[in-house]
């Protein structure tokens, strides 16, 4: 599908993407002479080997031979094809691309990332209404006060609910024309077991969004108030989220973490937020899983 972006196009963002503004997002960098130094993101390592230059715009690892242009390195970092890795860097850069000559199929397969991005987006959105326009989401907004949540932490993390219905979620995308079958994909709705139709996966829980690095919405994950099974649960595998890699509150814990050269790793989403209004804002959470190295790889950027 890479023919089907100009080449003018790409140059044109290769040009406009600085190298160095793009990889600090994911590696702290130290100017070492004409380049940049940091630990590298794409193996385990000590000593630093992995160097950007801003004069190239490429990259190298001299430990594990990793290197390329910045499309390389989004491509490598995010797990995205090189069309996806164009169309982000040209979303970040203001830079159109066309779409006219694509057939629906190509323009779907390209488009499908970010329109995923979008429902995420409008979903979390949903479920910050419900907060206030349900009666279990008041009762969970009472409940969280309880937890000595304040209004500054669950306006800063999103905190939704999940009305205790089967089809909430899916009565509101079907009123944007938006398919059950793109909402499964996005992990929000569940295919019953006899192919009748689908359901929305989270029901009657506390809404706790998952960010990327760039504050996009990835995921979620739910709780229940009462004694109901599994007391948490978050989004299946898709394209957007893998837990293994994912960490709540990382878009939060950025910018504090490189400050103090220090990160704290929590069990869960409480724990993220009860350190965060203690003042540890540079601290993440591990989404029901242990500690994987892709977790430790994206930390030690920060």
């Amino acid at each position: 599908m890479a023919r089907l972006i100009p080449e003018d196009k790409i140059s044109e963002i290769r040009q406009a993407a600085d190298i160095v503004d793009i990889v600090s997002e994911y590696v702290r960098l130290k100017k070492g002479g004409k380049n940049f130094l940091g630990l590298c993101p794409f193996h385990s390592e000590k000593t630093p080997s992995f160097t950007v230059s801003p004069e190239k715009q490429i990259f190298h690892c001299f430990g594990c031979g990793e290197s390329g242009s910045v499309f390389n390195f989004l491509m490598k970092q995010e797990g995205i094809s090189f069309p996806q890795a164009v169309r982000e860097l040209a979303r970040r850069y203001g830079i159109s691309l066309p779409s006219a000559d694509m057939s629906p199929e190509e323009k779907k397969a390209l488009d499908e990332r970010q329109r995923l991005f979008a429902i995420q987006q409008e979903a979390m959105s949903f479920f910050q209404r419900q907060f206030r326009a349900d009666r279990g989401g008041r009762a969970a907004a009472a409940y969280l006060e309880r937890r000595a949540m304040t209004e500054e932490t669950l306006r800063a993390f999103h905190i939704g609910w999940a009305p205790d219905r089967w089809d909430g979620i899916l009565r509101h995308f079907a009123s944007r024309s938006v398919s059950p079958a793109l909402l499964q994909k996005a992990g929000l709705v569940i295919r019953r077991d006899d192919g009748s139709g689908f359901y929305d996966r989270f029901r009657g829980r506390i809404i706790f969004p998952i960010f990327d690095t760039g504050r996009r919405v990835i995921g979620f994950g739910g709780r229940v108030m009462n004694d109901g099974t599994p007391k948490y649960l978050n989004s299946p595998e898709t394209p957007l989220y893998s837990k293994s890699r994912s960490l709540y509150g990382i878009h939060s814990a950025r910018q504090k973490a490189r400050q103090e050269n220090r990160v704290y790793i929590v069990e869960g989403y409480f724990d993220m937020l009860s350190l965060y209004q203690a003042g540890k804002q540079n601290t993440v959470a591990t989404l029901g899983t242990a500690l994987t190295a892709e977790h430790v790889r994206r930390l030690k950027g920060l």
